[in-house]
Parts: structure tokens; sequence; C-alpha cells
């Protein structure tokens, strides 16, 4: 079992949180790689609970240090986490454990806190290279109870990376129509 104590203590809480969940039936049961964008702490959750509905596997997310006072061994072993320490560091990772079939997160937005937000190329070029495709996620997110969504979208395949940048691009672009899309 995949998190059992975040099944434990943050079902009920997604649960509350989230008003609908829309797209399930889009999560494959092959490898992928999770792309979404981020507006709150809570979207990694936002984005397990349906994951671990369907498939109860543990999804990686490449996420800032700012947790790893915790440890390596919660951060990297219980929760998954990739640590972006170093960009190519985190994307050596994210391409090995891709290419041992685990599914990988991925913000391409980056951190919470900046204000202009220019979307890093990363996952797509990851999707190339490991012929992998992406499940592109739009999060509505909100700390208040019954007004969150999830809305999983249809697999992407990127079959080259020439123009890492404005294929990006366009995939953002589609997540933000996910998110804003009506439930």
């Amino acid at each position: 079992m995949a998190y059992p104590i975040t099944k434990f203590w943050f079902y009920p809480l997604c649960a509350i949180a989230l008003r609908k969940i829309r797209g399930i039936g889009n999560i494959p049961k092959t490898p992928f790689i999770i792309v979404s964008n981020h507006e709150h702490l809570a979207d990694p959750l936002y984005i397990l609970f349906p994951i671990l509905r369907k498939l109860d596997k543990k999804v990686h997310f490449v996420a800032t240090p700012a947790w790893w006072f915790l440890g390596d061994r919660i951060c990297r072993g219980w929760a998954g986490c990739i640590p972006l320490f170093d960009s190519r560091q985190a994307y050596h990772e994210a391409k090995k454990l891709v290419k041992s079939g685990e599914i990988v997160g991925i913000f391409p937005e980056g951190h919470l806190e900046l204000k202009i937000r220019h979307s890093k190329t990363g996952a797509v070029r990851l999707a190339a290279e490991t012929n992998t495709p992406i499940l592109p996620i739009g999060i509505k997110s909100s700390y208040i109870p019954f007004s969150s969504t999830v809305n999983i979208g249809k697999l992407v395949y990127i079959k080259n990376c020439r123009n890492p940048g404005k294929q990006t691009g366009e995939l953002m672009k589609s997540i933000y129509r996910l998110r804003d899309s009506p439930c």
C-alpha cells in the first residue's frame, strides 16, 4: 500500500476539500508523468487523491528542498519526493524513476512564491526522452471545504522535443483550460 499514513490522515481531508474530480478514467495503468499547475501547498495531495484511489501507486514529485529538514528518509523515502537541490540531479533522478515504471509529478511553474511564472521545460524533455506520456491535471485549489476541483485531461504524447519552450507553453495553456473548465 502506497502512503499508508497519507491514506489514513489525508484521504478524509481531501474528501472534504475537493468538490469535484473529473477525468479519473483518463488515469492510465501504464507509467506516466503528471504535469499540473501549482496554486497551494495542498496541490500534491489533491493530485494524489485520485491517483491513489485508482492505482494505489506512489507519485514522486519534484520538490524544492524547503521540507528537507525532515530528513532524506521521510522526504525521499516515505513521501517519494525528488529533491530539487540541483536541476540536473533532479532531472536525472526523475528520468531514472520514469524508466523504472514509476510515476513522476512535476509542477513546471515551480515554487509557489514566484510572482511571474516561467514554466520550466523539464517535463516535456523528460517525456520525449523516455517516450512516456504526460497526464495533464488542472487544479483550482482552495483551503475552503468543498471548493477545490481537479480536472484530469487526456494523455499527451511528446513525439519530439524540437522546441521544448513552445511545447511546455502549449501544455500549460491546456492545463489552465482544464483548471478553468466548469465541473
